[in-house]
């Protein structure tokens, strides 16, 4: 049996290492500063070309690297960034008048980076003739994404693609589903930025502005067990924080505090630290029959309070994770008779992604995740699952960043979808 299962991953990796002839090339164009309703934007496009090939997109990703002086940080979190779809990415299925390609998330990857996954709607072969090949001209590149961050200050830099995102010649397929030959060349996606407020500055500016303390938080989740909540949260980076606090509201009524760094020594927060700290609270007795919403704060030295994130916990009744409803819209990985897998989501992923799936009718499923090199890092689901609607969350806390594939099987079928770990 070990070597049956030996060949059959090295089998598996040998299909999926099949590319199309070709290099995407990515390009960073047309930065233009404008301002409106008393604020000011950076706005730039992002474009494509193919050389040696010529070819329709299925998924890719765009990292954008920017100036944390001129943006500020976490401006996916914030909702300081706006994406739209232009170009090739902008079609629309003729016979149904449904868009050929969804942005699928816009999410900080770190401070001072963000991310941008595209995927195609359809995977059935018949429809690739409605999608529209990218331009193998370079001095006329196909748009791609038309992208507008909230401009924070005065200054000069530039946004681009970082050259240290790791598996970088895997992230653009083409509607076969095979990587491109020549891989994805960044050498163009970088487009100077230069902010100058042309306006004076308004009457009456306050002479000794408030100092504020700040928290770059990397997560906030929360965990049933039994009668007791599980929060945890960390920080990648602390400047003059005297703690945080922790409020809930249960079954919709208004937020309390429940707990604060002034009665808990282990919340206290540091004044400067760029290290990742990690942060627990258990909220015990709650009841199981309350869904119960919480928010984490962080208050500086200076009295202010930062409201960072919020998550939630359901009821008993709603906490089994394996059946949920997934999202509407969401791109068919693998349809079968009474089996639907859709994709995993987010991806890119730190360090958690959630795999959807329905049954119809009781079924053997087998959803396994590998490292490249074809080593089983996490076994997702294995045995029987009766009919319903699953989402299964999968950890990868014990994994490193790079690209894994998360292989399902039922059926007699099979599925790859490759997944994005960033930390």
């Amino acid at each position: 049996m070990k070597k049956i299962a030996i060949l059959f991953v090295l089998s598996f990796l040998f299909v999926f290492g099949l590319a199309e002839n070709g290099t995407v090339n990515l390009v960073f164009s047309n930065g233009s500063v404008y301002a409106e309703n008393e604020k000011t934007y950076f706005a730039f496009d992002v474009q494509a070309w193919m050389s040696d090939g010529s070819d329709v997109l299925s998924d890719g990703m765009v990292y954008v690297e920017y100036p944390v002086g001129i943006f500020n940080d976490v401006v996916a979190m914030d909702g300081k960034v706006s994406v739209e779809k232009r170009g090739v990415l902008s079609g629309t299925d003729p016979l149904a008048g449904g868009n050929l390609y969804y942005i699928v998330n816009v999410t900080d990857t770190r401070a001072d980076v963000f991310a941008v996954t595209f995927a195609s709607s359809y995977s059935n072969t018949d429809m690739k003739q409605y999608y529209e090949n990218v331009s193998t001209d370079p001095a006329e590149p196909s748009d791609l994404l038309h992208v507008t961050m909230e401009v924070s200050a005065e200054g000069t830099g530039s946004v681009r693609f970082p050259g240290d995102i790791p598996g970088t010649d895997r992230l653009y397929y083409d509607y076969e589903g095979e990587t491109f030959s020549g891989g994805l060349d960044i050498s163009a996606a970088n487009e100077p930025v230069e902010v100058s407020f042309s306006s004076d500055p308004p009457e009456d500016p306050i002479d000794d502005p408030a100092q504020e303390g700040a928290v770059v938080l990397a997560d906030f989740s929360s965990k049933l067990k039994k009668s007791v909540v599980e929060l945890k949260w960390t920080s990648t980076s602390e400047t003059d924080i005297a703690g945080y606090v922790i409020e809930r509201s249960d079954a919709g009524s208004d937020y309390h505090p429940i707990v604060s760094y002034e009665d808990d020594p282990s919340l206290e927060g540091e004044t400067a630290s760029t290290k990742r700290i990690r942060y627990a609270y258990d909220d015990e007795g709650v009841a199981s029959d309350v869904n119960y919403d919480y928010r984490l704060a962080a208050v500086d030295i200076y009295g202010n309070v930062l409201v960072l994130d919020q998550t939630s916990v359901p009821s008993a009744e709603e906490a089994d994770e394996r059946i949920v409803h997934p999202g509407k819209g969401r791109k068919k990985v693998m349809e079968l008779a009474g089996f639907t897998l859709e994709a995993s989501y987010p991806n890119p992923f730190n360090p958690k992604f959630t795999v959807p799936f329905r049954l119809t009718d009781t079924r053997n499923i087998d959803i396994r995740l590998y490292d490249m090199s074809g080593k089983l890092v996490n076994t997702v689901a294995a045995g029987e699952y009766p009919a319903g609607e699953y989402n299964i969350k999968v950890s990868c806390d014990h994994l490193g960043s790079g690209v894994y594939l998360l292989m399902t099987n039922t059926g007699g079928q099979r599925s790859v979808q490759k997944m994005l770990l960033v930390k």
